[in-house]
């Protein structure tokens, strides 16, 4: 190569390198600090940056002191302190990433549906946690999440969630003799279990089982593996938003890439066993449906079934573990839940149609939801210059929605809002509050949790099983202290007392 080819080489590179430069600086300074005084001149404002690093931070928390559902200040306490100087509509920063935070209900009307076409994920969200859920309908914006979104749709079909009771059933019946026999083996009535770890592997199995129609026996690998790929995300969090950071080939990044190769060669692996089995004529199983339509792509179909498995163990195990929590904590509601599953069920398994008439256990999930929303913030970024209400929001702004703070406002819920009553929710969700926006555990509008269906459905049939065979009370060794690393969830795990019933 002559001279001048090296030369113009060169200057391409630094050309390239400037290029990336500039644009990192307008997009996490300039633009960012133009931002907060277009909103300051509004009227908002909010307190510096939460601490970093973020999860550190939480982690490193002592136990709350006694067991209290009154959990913002524990689990945001920079947020529960903008919120007593600065209201329910305030400014932060996550990392260099500029937003506002609301808990205003009007407001959140307008961002989930009025003005859902102004917003698209949060880029900073899409590279935290790419890991877990690189290329899957979690991660997607505009075409691509609707056209990911029309590929997974069918499996929440109402004909089709009912379909997956049985997979449910099996899944849950299994792990409830599990628990039967590691009480027989204490030689005692009762023992305890920490039953966090149980849901996340069941909540992998039951995946795997209504996806691919087949018992999970590699779900020990994948919770590992999400499990080590969460942490490595919680480790990142203070230089991922660094340019060129997550590529430079040391430490933290190695193990992220070994991790998440191993997990995706698992999961395609899974599903290239299901093509061979669909090439076979046995199709009914939610992937290899997926694999009979030639404008999928695999990739495609091994993000989603990864996300699947994810969502599993990310959002419903908390949801199930806080929920054993209430039941223990409230003996009443645990008894009048049990009482209403004797009722319907009669000692038989759940079917479809029982699923509706356990009203009360929908109550109980639907007030754990509220006490303890699985996903305690969910952020967007504006992508063109708009309106919430009355506040105007500039592109570039982050919005971001506190779920905690809006679960936990006394005006919206009254006096009794850190009590657990899931009486509250006798007439459904939208008549719970004072605004049908003030419960929202899965988002909103057309971004709402695609598989929200299943999930309550599922959860109600797992439940339904524990209380049908055992009595729950609180273990002396459960320390109360609910942490977000990402989700919400019991940092030191659910012990809980399981004493199988005798009559069943």
């Amino acid at each position: 190569m002559d001279v001048i080819s090296v030369l113009l080489v060169a200057l391409v590179l630094a050309l390239s390198v400037l290029w990336m430069v500039c644009s990192f600086l307008m997009r996490y300074y300039w633009v960012a600090s133009a931002l907060r005084p277009v909103m300051e001149k509004q009227g908002i404002r909010g307190s510096p940056n939460p601490p970093n690093p973020i999860f550190d931070v939480l982690y490193g928390k002592p136990d709350m002191k006694e067991i209290s559902h009154d959990i913002l200040p524990h689990v945001l306490p920079w947020a529960a302190q903008n919120i007593k100087f600065y209201g329910n509509v305030h400014l932060n920063w996550w990392l260099r990433e500029p937003r506002i935070v609301i808990s205003e209900p009007k407001m959140i009307w307008d961002l989930f549906m009025k003005k859902h076409k102004d917003f698209v994920k949060s880029h900073f969200i899409k590279v935290f946690s790419d890991d877990i859920f690189h290329k899957g309908l979690f991660h997607a914006n505009g075409e691509a999440w609707a056209r990911q979104r029309q590929i997974v749709a069918p499996r929440y079909y109402i004909d089709e969630v009912k379909a997956m009771v049985g997979a449910v059933n099996n899944a849950t019946s299994q792990v409830m003799a599990k628990w039967e026999a590691f009480v027989k083996d204490s030689g005692d009535v009762e023992r305890e279990l920490d039953v966090q770890v149980e849901f996340m592997c069941l909540n992998v199995d039951v995946v795997a089982r209504t996806t691919l129609g087949l018992k999970n026996n590699d779900f020990q690998n994948i919770l590992k593996y999400n499990i080590t790929l969460l942490k490595l995300q919680d480790d990142q969090e203070t230089w991922s938003w660094l340019p060129f950071a997550r590529l430079i080939p040391f430490g933290i990044n190695v193990e992220r890439w070994k991790v998440r190769k191993q997990l995706n060669d698992l999961v395609r692996k899974q599903v290239r066993e299901q093509r061979k089995k669909t090439t076979e004529g046995n199709n009914v199983d939610f992937i290899g449906k997926l694999l009979d339509k030639p404008d999928v792509r695999e990739d495609v179909i091994v993000a989603e079934l990864k996300t699947l498995y994810a969502t599993g163990f990310i959002s419903l195990a908390p949801l199930l573990s806080f929920t054993m929590l209430m039941l223990a904590l409230h003996p009443s509601w645990q008894e009048k839940a049990r009482q209403e599953v004797d009722q319907v069920l009669d000692g038989e398994v759940v079917s479809p149609k029982d699923v509706s008439k356990l009203t009360t256990i929908e109550m109980i999930l639907q007030e754990t939801l509220r006490l303890y929303p699985t996903m305690p913030l969910i952020t967007r970024v504006c992508i063109k210059d708009t309106m919430l209400g009355d506040v105007f929001i500039p592109k570039g702004l982050g919005v971001s929605v506190n779920v905690v703070a809006l679960h936990h406002d006394r005006e919206l819920w009254g006096d009794d809002v850190n009590e657990f009553n899931p009486s509250r929710f006798k007439n459904g969700t939208a008549t719970a509050a004072k605004h049908p926006m003030a419960f929202m555990p899965f988002a909103y509008g057309v971004r709402t949790c695609i598989g929200r269906a299943f999930s309550e459905v599922q959860c109600k049939v797992i439940i339904a099983n524990i209380l049908q065979r055992f009595e729950v009370k609180l273990s002396p060794n459960y320390r109360h202290h609910p942490v977000i690393t990402g989700p919400l969830i019991p940092k030191h795990g659910m012990p809980v007392i399981l004493k199988p019933r005798r009559n069943f």
